[in-house]
């Protein structure tokens, strides 16, 4: 049997669940629209707001927690070479492309006074697909991550992976059509049970800074 080392693992899931804190914070600060008017007009709302800087300051710490979270996992071997190995890697890629797409997106802020008119310009355009391509997929990965992860018992149980599965996918659909209507936007508060699985990871995984492989290969 592969044996995880405590320093990698307990990096992991330290990184999880700030990642998961500063995700749910995030989520809560986040600026919200008067549902009116089309959605460029809805955006500037957004942006022109002051907790816009905050808010995506916490999610692009809460991206950064959840990559490095997934790298470590995967640098480590969670899962072997099955499912979980995989969901890892996927996950551990999406991870850092978010990143990306979040500090871009946290800087979209300054654009508004180019959409103040209604009317959409490039760099609007391009956090359209930033949005419903890149964050949708982020909230697929770890949605797959915490299943594969939870059903097979490697990182967390049943329990960590409904709420990652449905957090993350309220996530992604929320995302995905974001730009195009309002009808899946109750879905974000709903997200915040991704946040909550990284937490309980991080938390419930690194109680003893011992992985979690260990704990029970050292119980047989």
């Amino acid at each position: 049997m592969t044996h995880t080392s405590p320093t990698v693992s307990s990096r992991s899931f330290v990184s999880l669940a700030v990642g998961g804190l500063a995700f749910i914070a995030g989520g809560v600060l986040h600026p919200g629209d008067s549902g009116t008017g089309t959605k460029t007009e809805q955006l500037h709302e957004m942006l022109v707001d002051p907790s816009w800087y905050p808010a995506h300051a916490l999610l692009l710490l809460a991206t950064v927690g959840f990559a490095a979270g997934a790298l470590a996992l995967h640098r480590d071997g969670t899962g072997g070479s099955g499912v979980v190995s995989v969901a890892t890697r996927i996950a551990s890629v999406v991870g850092v492309v978010a990143v990306i797409g979040m500090a871009i997106h946290l800087l979209e802020a300054l654009n508004a006074d180019a959409i103040a008119d209604g009317h959409a310009n490039l760099f609007a355009q391009v956090q359209v697909v930033n949005e419903t391509v890149i964050d949708a997929a982020w909230g697929l990965a770890f949605a797959a991550l915490a299943v594969a992860g939870g059903l097979t018992r490697a990182i967390g149980y049943p329990v960590t992976a409904a709420l990652g599965g449905v957090g993350g996918g309220a996530f992604a659909l929320a995302s995905a059509t974001i730009a195009f209507t309002d009808r899946f936007d109750p879905l974000f508060p709903v997200s915040a049970l991704l946040g909550t699985w990284a937490i309980w990871i991080g938390v419930a995984r690194n109680r003893a800074g011992v992985p979690e492989r260990a704990k029970t290969s050292a119980g047989r």
